[in-house]
């Protein structure tokens, strides 16, 4: 486990090149509009599927997290896309990938607030 507190997970939807280092991929999350160092965690999908690059960061410097498939691929994506786009994931999601299962949220359920007094209750819908 990292030391490191994570504010939100983005899932690069383009090609990157495995090749660039941690400042190569520092300058992708940019692109993304995250931030490392504020606790944002950009992850990168190899072009054949068969590996995974985590960048995070805290105020000190950024870590650069490397998950390779030996015995298969990680589905993940669909296509890739052409300019620089990320979608946000869960914690949650973000392990069931490093484990290299596969995830599909259809519909996510709304935070929970608390009622202020003398507001009315409402039916969620979970369909």
């Amino acid at each position: 486990m990292l030391p490191v507190k994570v504010r939100q997970v983005v899932l690069a939807k383009h090609r990157v090149d495995f090749r660039k280092g941690t400042d190569g991929l520092l300058g992708e999350t940019y692109l993304l509009g995250a931030d490392p160092y504020d606790g944002d965690c950009v992850v990168f999908v190899k072009r054949d599927f068969t590996q995974l690059r985590a960048l995070i960061g805290d105020p000190i410097g950024v870590y650069l997290v490397t998950r390779k498939f030996e015995g298969g691929r990680v589905r993940v994506l669909e296509s890739f896309a052409e300019r620089p786009t990320g979608v946000p994931i869960t914690t949650g999601e973000l392990s069931l990938l490093l484990e290299g299962a596969r995830f599909t949220v259809h519909k996510r359920a709304r935070a929970w607030k608390r009622k202020k007094p003398g507001q009315e209750q409402q039916n969620p819908d979970f369909s």
